[in-house]
């Protein structure tokens, strides 16, 4: 079931942003945040590279996801964003299919997203309770993965994580020649007794209306401000080169982190880069965890990816 568009107007996310669909006019005021009240870099300040994830918890990769599906007494809730086709045909034993179409609503301004008491009967249904640990994997480098970590996130759970490398990598490991922690076609059914309560208003969402505030200005000649607007969606398409609706391009002063940037790996089985690649291509593009930052891209998927990247790095 596809409930979005994605001819539409970009729908943004933060914050991630959302939507795009109103006039441009409005970024006509010069507002945002002042850079001289902030702190500048320079060698001596500039912050060191990490050496681990801040939230490492976050992102499984699969011998760590099957030790803990093996854990006696672990409330494990496993999500396969895949297309029901492809879970029909095969998946992680245990999984249950929730495809990240079921998370846009483009009847719900400003944000889009589907309303609480939806997000209630879906964890219900699947047997999500606030202390449920939530394992999210896909076949599409964590996109989908990443928008369902992100609407639950937004909701207030705070045991969601992502599989590394996907269903790709967990079968790349050779767990499909292993019946307990292979691959099979078994549809599970559905719990009906979850409990989770989802937050009222999303956090760490904003409208893009809200937008003029993440906007830097130049405070003295040859200074750059921070970055604070940020684009996940393709070169090409931040270029105005690919064009998903009639305005190609991109929002003035956004930079481009197009979110396959933070991976490596073949397309379909990519993984998270360490946390010191990351860093250094934040800092080359002039990210800092001091500035407040907004991210948009087409529909909610990429910029939810690197929502979470930032999360993994500790960004609040």
């Amino acid at each position: 079931m596809r409930l979005l568009d994605l001819h539409a107007m970009p729908k943004l996310y933060f914050a991630i942003v959302l939507p795009l669909a109103l006039s441009l006019s409005v970024f006509a005021v010069d507002q945002g945040v002042d850079p001289a009240a902030l702190p500048s870099l320079a060698a001596s300040n500039e912050p060191p590279a990490p050496t681990a994830f801040t939230h490492p918890e976050a992102l499984l990769d699969p011998a760590a996801l099957a030790k803990l599906l093996d854990t006696p007494g672990s409330k494990v809730v496993l999500l396969d964003a895949r297309d029901d086709g492809a879970f029909k045909l095969g998946h992680i034993p245990g999984a249950r299919n929730l495809q990240s179409d079921l998370f846009q609503d483009p009847q719900r301004p400003p944000f889009f997203m589907p309303p609480p008491e939806a997000i209630k009967r879906i964890a219900a249904q699947e047997g999500i309770d606030a202390a449920t640990r939530l394992v999210v994997y896909d076949e599409e480098d964590g996109r989908l993965a990443a928008r369902i970590w992100f609407t639950f996130h937004a909701h207030g759970h705070e045991h969601v994580s992502i599989l590394n490398g996907g269903a790709a990598k967990w079968r790349a490991e050779h767990r499909d020649r292993d019946r307990d922690r292979g691959w099979n076609a078994e549809l599970p059914p559905f719990d009906g007794r979850g409990t989770f309560e989802p937050l009222v208003l999303p956090r760490n969402v904003c409208a893009f209306e809200d937008l003029p505030r993440y906007r830097m200005r130049v405070q003295s000649i040859g200074k750059l401000p921070p970055v604070a607007l940020l684009d996940a969606r393709s070169r090409a398409e931040f270029q105005g080169e690919d064009s998903k609706d009639k305005n190609g391009g991109h929002i003035p002063g956004a930079a481009n982190v197009p979110w396959t940037s933070v991976l490596s790996g073949k397309e379909g089985s990519r993984a998270w880069k360490s946390p010191q690649e990351i860093h250094a291509l934040l800092r080359v593009i002039g990210v800092d965890k001091n500035v407040p930052i907004a991210i948009y891209d087409q529909a909610g998927g990429r910029s939810a990816h690197i929502y979470f990247t930032l999360w993994l790095l500790g960004f609040s």
